[in-house]
């Protein structure tokens, strides 16, 4: 069984930007996944809210067979044993729990997930106080400037195929012209995974917490992000030294690199062979680098909002079941080499249903 579990944090070195008050200290909420004794009594807990969902304006949405698939319990004892720790952040204005299905099949493979809810920035969060801070839809306009030649830009970027050097290029010229503002989310991003780390560390080690020698260090620690949250997962792998091997879901790759090599195994995956965004993935690295391509996909495909709509334009058109399982398959066979084993020089492939893919890659 999988359990489940928020704690909230408080940052005292750093003030919240995103405030009105300037006093406030930046605040966050952490939801834990991990292995859990079995407990016949408990009742699964609804991970994915209709609430969190409100701002896609979503007509067709239909929780009944997520809610049968994903199986999470709260407060569910911790399992016996010391298991790999991976960091996870959401989209932008997306949340902690948006892929528990993913997080709890890899709880039962023997992971601990610490899924962090960006405050501000995330759909609904709730702290134990009962303060509760929504999405700043406020940020939306702030996160790409508009005007005649940035939407030139973005056709350049989007819509037309370019090499990777040559979309190298267009895309650091696009975000220093026009995306500073997500430039500077993401270092205040990779600060607050920084920070849920380091507590993560005293809570391994303090004897009233339920991580108390619950935790596997001695690889390690695995990111991965959907989005904005996969661009900080990136980050972490070239520049953070504890971080060992990291996933990508269908995230632009901001961020100030220069020539700075990733040294680490990473999967970079993303719909429909769409790569003028990540093209850094491919040029500056040596380990190995999976690069899976989702047919028939969009970039909310990715989460657990594959189960609950049809709209394709959020999700695309392919089988939610196929595509989900390949998906987590993949995950979890790049964790279970890279960060369980240690093993960061292998580049076969993994075996994994291929039948919704347009491309899968090992470079």
């Amino acid at each position: 069984m999988t359990g489940t579990k928020c704690i909230d944090l408080t940052d005292r070195s750093r003030k919240e930007k995103l405030s009105s008050n300037r006093d406030d200290l930046r605040r966050l909420k952490v939801r834990f996944y991990y292995p859990g004794k079995d407990d016949p009594d408990k009742a699964p807990a609804k991970m994915l809210r209709e609430n969190v969902l409100k701002g896609l304006e979503i007509n067709d949405l239909d929780f009944s067979f997520y809610h049968q698939r994903v199986k999470v319990y709260e407060d569910l004892e911790i399992a016996d044993g010391c298991f790999p720790l991976i960091l996870f952040s959401h989209g932008y204005g997306a949340c902690a729990e948006q892929n528990s299905d993913l997080f709890s099949q890899l709880a039962d493979k023997g992971f601990i997930i610490a899924s962090i809810d960006h405050t501000y920035e995330a759909a609904d969060v709730v702290f134990e106080d009962g303060t509760v801070i929504d999405f700043d839809t406020s940020l939306m306009e702030k996160m790409h400037k508009t005007c005649l030649t940035s939407h030139l830009d973005d056709f350049i970027m989007y819509r037309l195929k370019h090499s990777p050097k040559r979309a190298l290029r267009y895309f650091d010229r696009h975000q220093r012209r026009y995306d500073s503002f997500m430039m500077e989310r993401l270092e205040e991003w990779v600060k607050d995974d920084l920070f849920v780390l380091s507590q993560i560390h005293e809570m391994a080690q303090d004897r009233e917490s339920f991580l108390y020698q619950k935790i596997d260090f001695s690889k390690g620690v695995g990111a991965i992000g959907h989005s904005f949250g996969g661009a900080a997962a990136y980050h972490h792998c070239v520049y953070a030294d504890e971080i060992s091997c990291g996933v990508n879901m269908d995230g632009s790759l901001y961020g100030d690199y220069g020539d700075r090599i990733n040294h680490k195994p990473f999967m970079q995956i993303v719909a429909n062979d769409d790569t003028n965004t990540v093209a850094r993935a491919f040029l500056y690295h040596d380990k190995p680098l999976h690069y899976l391509s989702f047919a028939d996909m969009a970039h909310l495909g990715f989460t657990d909002l594959k189960f609950v709509t049809h709209n394709k334009d959020y999700v695309g058109t392919s089988d939610p079941i196929k595509t989900i399982d390949t998906l987590n398959s993949s995950i979890i066979a790049f964790f279970e080499r890279y960060l369980k084993k240690g093993d960061t020089e292998n580049s076969t492939r993994f075996d994994i249903d291929e039948s919704v893919l347009l491309r899968y890659e090992v470079m």
